[in-house]
């Protein structure tokens, strides 16, 4: 799991243009100041990286209130660990099918 969360980690940076060391498992995306459309680049990224579909829908993220994103997608992972942890159920899933 700690590969995964690394290369969660490097996938942010890249896209982000942070330093790789300021992102730490618990580091909230809200914190990063990531916007819409810096989520869809990452959600490609990881895609991309781990051969993975993505279950993310930018227009109902757009649409939705502060209260209800929670239930929107990848909208409900708030940080590196979440999405770490998600990445890998999804590859989990992936293999098992």
């Amino acid at each position: 799991m700690q590969a995964i969360t690394d290369q969660v980690r490097e996938i942010i940076s890249r896209e982000l243009k942070i330093p790789f060391e300021r992102l730490t498992p618990d580091t909230a995306l809200l914190d990063l100041g990531v916007e819409s459309l810096d989520l869809i680049e990452i959600v490609f990224a990881l895609e991309e990286k781990f051969d993975i579909s993505i279950p993310f829908n930018a227009n109902a993220l757009a649409a939705a209130s502060e209260e209800e994103s929670s239930r929107v997608g990848l909208a409900s992972l708030r940080t590196i660990a979440q999405i770490s942890t998600a990445v890998q159920e999804l590859i989990d899933a992936k293999t098992s099918a």
